[in-house]
């Protein structure tokens, strides 16, 4: 409804242009969901099931023995804290920059503010690398 009372009338072109637009998102919703059911579906199954092709959507002989393997082995752990420590001083330490940078580009009387702007502008537009960043 838009105000006033009037409502707006679709046209048969538009409830098939919808219907169009559904079945495509649709589709993409199961090209892009069918990978990540089959690799939980044989993360969860057994190995002579997967290998024998019986996984396709569910799954087949359930067993954590994969899960078991994994994180017994201390080098996957320690890859996992270090995503994990990374993840979170880069995202602390990005946004603490941005901080201080932002704060002082705000004020109209900050002495220079105009040619770091440039500075930090052209180095978005042109790649500058980790100055952006």
């Amino acid at each position: 409804m838009l105000g006033y009372g009037r409502s707006i009338r679709e046209s048969n072109g538009d409830r098939l242009f919808l219907a169009g637009v559904y079945v495509f998102l649709v589709i993409a919703l199961i090209v892009v969901l069918y990978p990540l059911i089959f690799i939980v579906s044989s993360s969860l199954s057994s190995p002579l099931a997967v290998s024998s092709g019986r996984v396709w959507l569910w799954p087949v002989d359930i067993t954590l023995d994969g899960y078991r393997v994994v994180l017994s082995n201390p080098q996957v752990l320690k890859g996992y804290g270090n995503s994990l420590f990374y993840a979170l001083m880069g995202t602390l330490i990005s946004v603490t920059l941005t901080v201080v940078l932002a704060y002082p580009l705000s004020r109209r009387s900050f002495f220079g503010r105009n040619a770091l702007m440039i500075f930090i502008t052209f180095t978005m537009l042109f790649s500058g690398g980790l100055i952006p960043t």
